[in-house]
């Protein structure tokens, strides 16, 4: 438990070791800690040194306890686990939630229903170093729905489906949900199809960054491992990797004519031409994309041939 105890107070003071230099953290406010009671060590030594009204059994609680507005922080502990049948709405503006431990002691959410398992519903929130599990039950809306703006996802971790249990997609992206960013994300698929897919922009949400994400896959994503559901504007797509292994199926999708810009990226698909494991639609640029169609083949740069036929 000391290891636990150091990075506990640690990242209390700063969170930047945690979640890497591209956090931006709030300042000032309060920290609030969820963590079981079952993790009796870590429970006990919390409640010898913070306030009993700052620890909580659950994120719900530790959410409804917090203030809009003054930067308040949430250390959910490593160990910590809840599974949930319904939503997990957290709606504190202008505060985060960060997950402490690496590895199997990160804190780890399972959810049992057809649901989200996790809305961030408050501008300015931020969410890092969690792990979304393999589903409890068929068709999971999404490990995460994002509906507030200026929200940070960073170094989150997400597993796609078991048995013959699978989620519809990874991270959802509503109309509100705008100057999001995504930075760290690592998800893969491996056991039956995703109905949907990875990163979905169901809305016509703004000014999103999506950096240093790898989406893996074994099995495939019904609809692509990144994809555009409404006419987002100005993406900002840079330095990730997207996989879909689902026979003639695109990885990247813009069929909505989404705008913006996809650079520094790799797509792996098994669709019958490179360039046809990406969408485009009108409105997307791509900067030094590569993509392959087969395994054990090196990529080639998409669109093959540009817009003047050079």
């Amino acid at each position: 438990m000391i290891k636990d105890r150091n990075i506990a107070w640690d990242a209390a003071i700063n969170p930047m070791k945690l979640l890497g230099a591209g956090f931006e953290p709030n300042y000032g406010g309060d920290t609030f800690y969820v963590c079981k009671s079952a993790l009796t060590n870590t429970y006990n030594w919390l409640s010898g040194r913070v306030p009993g009204d700052r620890i909580f059994k659950t994120l719900a609680e530790a959410d409804a306890a917090m203030r809009d507005g003054v930067n308040d922080r949430c250390l959910i502990m490593a160990g910590h686990t809840e599974s949930n049948a319904t939503e997990i709405a957290l709606t504190t503006t202008q505060a985060e939630f960060i997950g402490l431990g690496r590895g199997p002691l990160r804190p780890t959410l399972t959810t049992t229903g057809a649901v989200n398992a996790l809305s961030l519903d408050g501008n300015y929130q931020t969410l890092g170093n969690v792990t979304f599990a393999i589903p409890g039950i068929d068709t999971v809306a999404a490990d995460i729905d994002v509906v507030g703006a200026g929200c940070q996802i960073l170094n989150t971790y997400h597993h796609g489906s078991t048995t013959s249990k699978d989620k519809v997609d990874f991270i959802t992206l509503t109309a509100t949900a705008h100057d999001t960013v995504i930075r760290g994300m690592r998800a893969f698929n491996d056991t039956v199809e995703m109905t949907g897919g990875g990163i979905k922009f169901e809305g016509a949400c703004a000014r999103v960054e999506v950096d240093d994400v790898i989406i893996l896959d074994a099995i495939g994503y019904a609809t692509g491992a990144i994809y555009d559901g409404a006419t987002a504007l100005n993406l900002m797509i840079h330095d990730s990797t997207f996989m879909n292994a689902k026979a003639a199926t695109v990885v990247a999708e813009f069929g909505n004519n989404s705008t913006g810009m996809m650079k520094n990226c790799f797509i792996i698909g098994r669709h019958t031409t490179i360039a046809s494991n990406v969408t485009p639609g009108t409105g997307m640029n791509f900067c030094n994309v590569l993509a392959v169609e087969e395994a054990a083949l090196n990529a080639i740069p998409i669109p093959v041939v540009d817009a003047e036929g050079e």
